[in-house]
């Protein structure tokens, strides 16, 4: 038998999933027959990518004036080893870097994209680091670090020195160091257990985020189809898995069996009920016609009103309405992605001022600076539609478009404010949050393509999912052809047109005994004394500098409402649905007070409360400093801070207002706004001296001279030579404290003296 080698990739993979491993092993060993390879048109792009940001780092190295050493590639005939052993010593002629260094050491091979060469500059000892370029952009993946694990230990193997440090050039441009000693021993953890790995253990496939890129995904989703496996059942959770599969229930069928009332430890009982009867709903339609539209229920309030949750969330009609989607490309290039076409369907006003016939709108954006100027001119648009419209919305499906859209305003510093107007005042409505919570369909997936049939909705373009986007806009930047934009657009406007169908569909199904949702919710107000100082500063008039001030001055306000607003709307949902949000902790059960005392003075303090919650997913960032939010029945909001956190069970310091409120919490949601204290206070401060310097004493000259837009001054004989700025530090230095009453912004990286 051929003895197996390790790679740090598998080791990777094995940490995502154990199966992956283990059907690597059995194609290694001929028990399985080779898969079938689609590496579909999106793998080759994202292939390319990679290369061409390796390539860019490459050129980098050559621009420093770097010495270079390509190591040639591995010939077709010969082995790993054998290319190994024709690379030689590496390391013997200097270079300043080695590119595609294959190493095998200890029974593992992989070939480090860059070797290094580093001098000590007190020492003048000479060692080598690895740094391997990805297309992550924000910080190193655990894979990523042991693969570099792997290159750390493979040199200090040929060169006897251990690397200190060890590199990661990302997508974004970071260069991000990793102090070697700091994780190398979870690497050798890692190892000495790798006979684990090599084992002949039987594993079973349980779905997880590796699918989306495991070469086995096929092999495994043939056998959930061919066992039934009751995680095709849309909103079983890999949670769900363990203890369903305990009580026997591992099948469709079996889950669509279970009968109400029926109990199973470790899920909460609303919750089997709901599964169960979403595996009946997707058995009914396996066995309907062919081509019937999927069944479907509406889920009932669990108080027993008449009506439906999601329909709570649904306005009515306008010939205002807009269908927004956007289409975007997050490769666009290594350090960034783009949005590249902002599509949306809309009645035309016609001469007469009636709504015209629907017509849908595609506008392009082929780099940074056009995605802002459409993102600010959308917004802009619709702020104006909803002003001569108050009764119309922004329908789209899944929370991207208008998360995407505020993520995309604070990058381009464009519309902000119109559009926390918009988000404040229930202008977007998110149709899958409304079937979510107001209806079951025997569906697989809650994805658009997957429910617009329900609408009797039929497709016409030629690609099929978002990914065939990204492909097509991949080909126009390659070649230019205005054929796929065509393509994209079709696409496009296929999917506004579903979720218009979707929407007229949904409505159809409503009856009496469910209101309309207010066409404008009311967020919260600002403080009467801050409402009459904006409504003072803007009495001179726009286009002054009092005016100006006034739009600044509500910011922070404007800002804690739309959060607010997202957040707690996350708890209207349903009991499902909750428990389906990583930010929220829902179905919890009190269980009881605990008393506190001071950890200083030992003194009581205000008690804390326990509550127990069944197992869901719990976002990263939510621990034992965490604060919460949460709703009491008149309307009123709760604040409660995390005293301790552990599985299953958590404890909420229950300060004075938890306790005039007299509301036990059954679901709360994470609270991470960070208080902009003291500026809004300073900024308030500042305003009411502007307004009255009589009563409230004159206003500071500097921050009058920032609002201003004013000039820097100096003192006299003392400002920048020349009167003309340079990025000299020494320069900066001298003139600095001789500023008059006035400013300068300094820009410039962290730690080139800005302090």
């Amino acid at each position: 038998m051929t003895a197996r080698l390790l790679t740090p990739s598998k080791i990777t993979a094995w940490l995502s999933c154990e199966h992956a491993l283990t059907l690597q092993h059995q194609l290694e060993s001929g028990a399985i027959a080779p898969v079938a390879q689609p590496f579909g048109s999106f793998a080759r792009l994202l292939a390319n990518k990679g290369l061409e940001h390796e390539a860019a780092c490459l050129a980098a190295y050559r621009a420093q004036g770097l010495s270079v050493l390509e190591i040639p590639d591995r010939k077709r005939s010969e082995t790993f080893a054998e290319w190994v052993e024709r690379v030689g010593d590496p390391f013997a002629e200097g270079h300043d870097v080695i590119y595609q260094l294959p190493f095998a050491h200890d029974g593992v091979r992989g070939v480090a994209d860059f070797v290094l060469r580093v001098v000590d500059e007190e020492t003048g000892q000479v060692s080598y680091e690895p740094v391997d370029a990805k297309l992550a952009r924000s910080e190193a993946k655990p894979g990523h670090v042991l693969q570099l694990c792997f290159y750390a230990e493979a040199i200090e193997a040929l060169t006897g020195t251990l690397p200190a440090q060890m590199h990661l050039w990302l997508g974004s441009g970071e260069f991000e160091t990793i102090r070697t000693n700091d994780v190398m021993p979870y690497w050798r953890h890692l190892r000495s257990g790798s006979n684990s790995l090599m084992s002949e253990a039987e594993t079973t496939p349980i779905p997880c985020d590796h699918c989306e890129i495991c070469d086995f995904a096929s092999v495994c989703e043939d056998r959930w189809r061919a066992e039934d496996a009751v995680h095709l059942v849309a909103g079983v959770r890999t949670v769900d898995l363990a203890p369903l599969e305990a009580a026997g229930i591992e099948t469709v069928e079996a889950l669509a069996e279970v009968s109400p009332g029926s109990e199973l430890e470790g899920v909460d009982p609303d919750r089997l009920l709901r599964m169960a009867s979403q595996a009946e709903l997707q058995r009914a339609a396996r066995t309907g016609p062919g081509e019937a539209p999927p069944p479907f229920r509406l889920i009932e309030p669990p108080d027993g009103l008449p009506g439906s949750l999601g329909y709570e969330q649904l306005p009515e009609p306008d010939d205002g309405d807009v269908f927004l989607d956007f289409e975007g490309h997050p490769f666009w290039r290594p350090s960034g992605g783009l949005f590249f076409l902002f599509g949306w369907l809309c009645r035309d006003d016609a001469g007469d001022g009636a709504g015209g016939a629907w017509t849908y709108h595609a506008r392009w954006a082929h780099d940074l600076d056009e995605e802002g100027e459409q993102v600010g001119e959308l917004i802009e648009y619709l702020a104006e539609r909803r002003r001569r419209r108050p009764g119309m919305h922004v329908y789209h499906y899944n929370h991207t478009e208008r998360s995407t859209l505020e993520r995309l305003a604070r990058q381009h510093g464009v519309g902000e404010l119109l559009l926390d107007e918009l988000v404040g005042t229930g202008a977007f409505v998110d149709l899958l949050a409304v079937i979510r919570d107001g209806m079951q369909v025997g569906v697989e997936s809650y994805g658009l393509k997957h429910l617009e049939v329900l609408a009797g909705y039929q497709r016409g373009e030629d690609i099929g999912q978002g990914a065939g986007a990204v492909v097509a806009y991949d080909e126009f930047m390659a070649d230019g052809d205005q054929a796929s934009l065509d393509r994209i657009a079709d696409y496009n406007a296929d999917d506004v047109r579903a979720t218009r169908a979707l929407r007229d569909w949904l409505v159809e199904q409503r009856d009496d005994a469910h209101d309309w949702r207010d066409a404008e919710l009311t967020p919260d107000e600002l403080p009467e004394e801050l409402e009459a100082r904006v409504a003072a500063l803007k009495a001179f008039g726009p286009d002054t500098d009092e005016h100006l001030l006034a739009d600044v001055l509500g910011y922070w306000q404007r800002e804690w409402s739309a959060h607010k607003v997202q957040r707690m709307s996350r708890l209207t949902g349903s009991a499902n649905s909750v428990l389906e949000d990583p930010l929220v902790i829902g179905s919890m059960v009190w269980e009881a007070e605990i008393p506190r005392v001071h950890k200083g003075h030992g003194g009581a303090i205000d008690p804390a409360m326990r509550f127990s919650f069944p197992d869901q997913e719990i976002h990263p960032s939510i621990n034992s400093r965490g604060r919460f939010m949460f709703e009491a029945p008149d309307g009123q909001t709760g604040y409660a801070g995390v005293d301790s956190l552990g599985s299953g069970v958590i404890d909420l310091a229950w300060n004075e207002r938890c306790q005039e409120l007299g509301v036990l919490p059954e679901a709360i949601v994470f609270n991470d706004w960070v208080a902009p204290k003291p500026k809004p206070e300073a900024l308030d401060d500042f305003a009411a001296r502007l307004i009255g310097p009589d009563t409230a004493g004159a206003p500071n000259p500097v921050s009058l001279a920032l609002l201003r837009r004013e000039l820097p001054r100096f003192v006299a004989g003392e400002g920048p030579a020349d009167g003309r700025f340079t990025g000299d530090l020494d320069e900066m230095r001298r003139w600095a404290p001789h500023l008059d009453n006035s400013y300068v912004a300094v820009q410039g990286p962290p730690g080139t003296g800005k302090t």
